[in-house]
């Protein structure tokens, strides 16, 4: 696409892996394409990667080691708490487990096989940009490997400031350079600052906007099973939950988070859902409810999908 001998920034988009049989198109991923050719901004370098290899390959070429030149770097993809999909995003769902966290990486993560891949452009790197849909959030099921775990391990081993979005992601959200700049009711995007010689500092201390584009309702549902998982847990069909998990969900949002992947994927008795974005969303059929979260909430989904115990109280009560 824009052309620059010395590009300052460098936009890497995920795409299909050469062998993948899913058809390419991909409406988020193709409408991000489109804005960021519509800039037409100079020295934003746009390039597709399959795999954190691909990354990697892409990087050597405009960074290789006796280049004095930095970039900043954005990686655009669809993306859980702490996972950017590249090309895993194109693969079968019963291949994306045996394939998508070996080499050549179709996701990145905090795998430190694929982290080793980047590890060389310490130094030429000044700002990394994750652009997915909470791909920097804390919210994970209680999973420790979250969008903050992954912000600060890539801040230690480039050796720069790295920050996730931390909110929803709509396509058109970039700036006149083609840079990740989330609207006014967009949480900012959130990370951490490399520091000489001391533990990278978290990079946000501000406050976010309230959000908007929210109905009210009133809907409440039962969650009955557990019957597929993106997050690394022993979730294999799970047996009917005994007691089931109540979600309140009071508002049903038009803000669509079209980047991001389902976590979970559960049985309720309104029929089968989603949970994305850490469990912010829950999707049934065209509609996306806005979870109300707790603490309660928080320990019962921990305590069924990591073993943790949850408070006596968790499943009586998860209303919010």
């Amino acid at each position: 696409m824009m052309v620059s001998d010395q590009p300052d920034i460098v936009t890497v988009v995920a795409c299909p892996p050469v062998d993948a049989t899913a058809p390419p198109d991909n409406a988020f991923i193709t409408a991000a394409l489109q804005t960021l050719a519509s800039k037409k901004a100079l020295g934003n370098r746009i390039l597709r990667a399959a795999s954190v290899r691909d990354l990697d390959v892409a990087l050597c070429k405009l960074l290789p080691r006796q280049a004095k030149n930095q970039i900043r770097l954005q990686i655009v993809g669809h993306s859980i708490s702490g996972v950017l999909s590249l090309g895993a995003s194109w693969l079968p769902d019963e291949e994306v487990v045996p394939r998508a966290f070996q080499y050549p990486y179709y996701v990145l993560d905090t795998n430190p096989g694929a982290l080793g891949l980047l590890a060389k452009y310490a130094g030429k790197i000044t700002e990394v940009m994750l652009v997915g849909c909470n791909v920097g959030s804390s919210s994970s099921f209680g999973y420790a490997v979250n969008g903050r775990t992954l912000t600060y391990t890539l801040a230690e081993i480039l050796r720069c400031l790295v920050r996730g979005a931390d909110d929803v992601v709509a396509p058109d959200e970039f700036d006149a350079r083609g840079w990740y700049s989330p609207g006014n009711y967009h949480r900012r995007p959130k990370g951490w600052r490399w520091v000489e010689a001391s533990p990278p500092v978290w990079s946000d201390l501000g406050i976010d906007p309230v959000p908007r584009s929210r109905t009210e309702t009133n809907e409440i549902f039962e969650i009955r099973a557990i019957t597929s998982s993106l997050l690394p847990c022993a979730v294999r069909s799970q047996p009917a939950l005994d007691p089931a998990i109540r979600l309140t969900c009071k508002h049903v949002t038009s803000d669509l988070p079209r980047s991001a992947l389902a976590e979970l994927t559960v049985d309720t008795d309104q029929g089968p859902a989603q949970l994305l974005c850490g469990g912010r969303y829950l999707r049934q059929g065209d509609d996306y409810y806005v979870v109300d979260r707790s603490p309660l909430l928080a320990a019962a989904m921990s305590g069924v999908l990591w073993g943790t115990e949850a408070s006596p109280s968790a499943s009586d009560s998860l209303t919010g």
